[in-house]
């Protein structure tokens, strides 16, 4: 074979390695949420506390069912500073950002000043369930129960929010971010300390 031809093959399986690597990525959810979960990982996507709302009156409360069927509201948390996560088992940038939340929950879960709500949106509970405890990811599974307000979310995933001790909205990002890292951690524990 001469080196013309060599080339053009070599040429043809690089095309070949790429195009299918990129189909799979595409079409798979879990090649999706690595993939992002790398990018997450270079530190360009941090989560910060900047935005203070200064009128919490128009603040619907978000009412929630926990993993025990108790049923809790935003209302009855005022006191202490709220993290608030929408997710789904389906969504990759979700899956590309849970490790980060999951050691951050560890992390400040015994803060009694500093409450945790994840909300999941997935269609059936045993499939976010079983995504969870596959990943052995300890926050706590919980449901909207009704009406989930726009203050709160308007569709796109992920979305956090973090309220003040008094119920107000300091804090709305919509995409992925990482929230383990050490500037945000700092700014939750200066709300609850407040």
């Amino acid at each position: 074979m001469d080196d013309g031809k060599k080339k053009k093959l070599r040429n043809r399986i690089i095309n070949f390695v790429f195009f299918g690597v990129l189909l799979i990525i595409l079409l798979s959810t879990t090649a999706k949420s690595w993939l992002l979960k790398g990018i997450l990982s270079t530190g360009l996507f941090t989560a910060k506390i900047e935005q203070v709302s200064s009128d919490n009156s128009r603040l619907m409360p978000l009412t929630f069912k926990n993993e025990d069927g108790s049923i809790e509201s935003t209302e009855s948390l005022s006191g202490k500073v709220v993290f608030i996560n929408f997710w789904a088992s389906w969504c990759p940038p979700c899956r590309a950002e849970m490790a980060s939340i999951n050691r951050m929950y560890n992390r400040l879960k015994t803060d009694p000043q500093i409450r945790f709500i994840f909300i999941c949106l997935d269609d059936e509970n045993e499939i976010a369930q079983k995504y969870l405890a596959a990943n052995q990811f300890k926050i706590p599974f919980q449901r909207a129960e009704g009406f989930i307000p726009a203050d709160f979310y308007t569709g796109t995933l992920p979305t956090t929010v973090v309220l003040d001790k008094r119920g107000a909205l300091v804090m709305k990002h919509s995409g992925m971010a990482d929230y383990n890292s050490e500037k945000f951690i700092k700014q939750l524990k200066e709300l609850a300390n407040k």
